[in-house]
Protein backbone atom coordinates (compact mmCIF):
# COMPACT_ATOMS: atom_id res chain seq x y z
CA UNK A 1 0.00 0.00 0.00
CA UNK A 2 1.27 3.54 -0.68
CA UNK A 3 1.14 6.37 1.78
CA UNK A 4 2.31 9.66 2.30
CA UNK A 5 3.48 10.19 5.82
CA UNK A 6 4.62 13.29 7.55
CA UNK A 7 8.21 12.78 9.36
CA UNK A 8 9.04 14.60 12.52
CA UNK A 9 12.29 14.10 14.37
CA UNK A 10 12.81 15.50 17.65
CA UNK A 11 16.70 17.84 18.16
CA UNK A 12 19.48 15.58 18.79
CA UNK A 13 17.80 12.42 18.63
CA UNK A 14 17.38 9.42 15.77
CA UNK A 15 13.82 8.93 16.62
CA UNK A 16 11.54 9.91 14.18
CA UNK A 17 7.79 9.99 14.81
CA UNK A 18 5.08 10.06 11.78
CA UNK A 19 1.15 10.81 10.81
CA UNK A 20 -0.09 9.82 7.61
CA UNK A 21 -1.94 12.29 5.45
CA UNK A 22 -4.90 10.91 3.11
CA UNK A 23 -5.12 14.46 0.94
CA UNK A 24 -1.72 16.11 0.32
CA UNK A 25 -2.93 18.72 -1.19
CA UNK A 26 -5.23 19.36 1.58
CA UNK A 27 -1.96 19.09 3.98
CA UNK A 28 -0.18 21.38 1.45
CA UNK A 29 -2.88 24.16 1.74
CA UNK A 30 -3.00 23.79 5.68
CA UNK A 31 0.40 24.38 5.88
CA UNK A 32 0.99 27.29 3.74
CA UNK A 33 -1.46 29.00 6.11
CA UNK A 34 -5.39 28.09 5.37
CA UNK A 35 -6.68 28.06 8.79
CA UNK A 36 -9.94 27.22 7.52
CA UNK A 37 -8.97 23.64 6.51
CA UNK A 38 -10.11 21.27 9.61
CA UNK A 39 -7.16 18.17 9.87
CA UNK A 40 -10.01 15.78 9.84
CA UNK A 41 -9.77 16.70 6.03
CA UNK A 42 -6.37 15.47 5.50
CA UNK A 43 -5.32 13.06 8.55
CA UNK A 44 -7.90 10.12 8.50
CA UNK A 45 -5.90 8.17 11.57
CA UNK A 46 -5.33 10.67 14.53
CA UNK A 47 -2.32 8.83 15.98
CA UNK A 48 1.47 9.49 16.02
CA UNK A 49 3.65 6.04 14.85
CA UNK A 50 6.75 5.44 15.52
CA UNK A 51 8.89 2.50 14.63
CA UNK A 52 9.20 -0.56 16.73
CA UNK A 53 13.25 0.08 17.10
CA UNK A 54 13.02 4.04 17.19
CA UNK A 55 15.47 4.37 14.88
CA UNK A 56 14.48 5.49 11.44
CA UNK A 57 10.47 5.39 9.39
CA UNK A 58 10.93 1.58 8.31
CA UNK A 59 10.28 -0.88 9.97
CA UNK A 60 6.89 -1.70 12.19
CA UNK A 61 5.05 0.79 13.40
CA UNK A 62 3.16 1.08 16.67
CA UNK A 63 1.52 3.90 18.44
CA UNK A 64 3.49 6.52 20.80
CA UNK A 65 1.88 6.39 24.17
CA UNK A 66 0.15 9.49 25.73
CA UNK A 67 3.27 9.79 28.31
CA UNK A 68 5.47 9.38 25.58
CA UNK A 69 4.40 12.13 23.93
CA UNK A 70 4.24 14.20 26.37
CA UNK A 71 7.65 14.09 27.25
CA UNK A 72 8.96 14.39 23.58
CA UNK A 73 6.84 16.91 22.07
CA UNK A 74 5.72 18.82 25.22
CA UNK A 75 8.65 18.11 28.23
CA UNK A 76 5.65 16.46 30.27
CA UNK A 77 3.60 18.80 29.86
CA UNK A 78 0.10 16.63 30.82
CA UNK A 79 -2.08 18.86 29.47
CA UNK A 80 -1.16 18.38 25.57
CA UNK A 81 -2.49 15.04 23.98
CA UNK A 82 -1.82 13.36 20.56
CA UNK A 83 -3.60 15.78 18.32
CA UNK A 84 -1.45 18.85 20.05
CA UNK A 85 2.21 16.15 18.56
CA UNK A 86 -0.15 15.77 15.50
CA UNK A 87 -0.11 19.96 14.62
CA UNK A 88 3.96 20.12 15.85
CA UNK A 89 4.67 17.08 12.86
CA UNK A 90 2.55 18.44 10.43
CA UNK A 91 3.88 21.95 10.94
CA UNK A 92 7.13 21.11 11.29
CA UNK A 93 8.33 17.78 9.57
CA UNK A 94 8.77 16.40 6.28
CA UNK A 95 6.95 14.60 4.11
CA UNK A 96 7.46 11.28 2.71
CA UNK A 97 5.95 8.33 0.30
CA UNK A 98 6.32 5.70 0.33
CA UNK A 99 4.70 1.63 0.64
CA UNK A 100 4.08 1.17 4.30
CA UNK A 101 1.91 -2.39 3.54
CA UNK A 102 5.29 -4.40 5.39
CA UNK A 103 4.02 -2.64 8.81
CA UNK A 104 1.15 -1.57 11.03
CA UNK A 105 -2.32 -2.68 9.94
CA UNK A 106 -3.15 0.34 8.51
CA UNK A 107 -6.57 1.85 8.01
CA UNK A 108 -5.97 5.92 7.33
CA UNK A 109 -9.57 6.49 8.10
CA UNK A 110 -11.86 4.02 9.02
CA UNK A 111 -15.32 6.45 8.73
CA UNK A 112 -14.25 6.07 5.10
CA UNK A 113 -14.40 2.55 4.65
CA UNK A 114 -12.32 -0.10 6.33
CA UNK A 115 -10.75 -1.53 3.05
CA UNK A 116 -9.91 -4.72 2.39
CA UNK A 117 -8.21 -6.92 4.98
CA UNK A 118 -6.36 -9.96 3.51
CA UNK A 119 -6.22 -13.09 6.27
CA UNK A 120 -4.19 -15.99 4.74
CA UNK A 121 -3.81 -19.04 6.91
CA UNK A 122 -2.73 -22.64 7.02
CA UNK A 123 -3.89 -24.10 4.00
CA UNK A 124 -2.03 -27.30 4.33
CA UNK A 125 -3.61 -30.58 3.75
CA UNK A 126 -6.66 -29.28 1.96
Amino acid sequence: MSATAVIWSPENSQEEFLVFVDDVAEYERWKAGATDIALSRFVGNFAVLKTSTSVGHTGNLGEVSKQEIQNVFFGGDKNKHAEDAIEVILKEGKIHKGDYSHSYKLTLNAGRGAGSVKGVGNTQGR
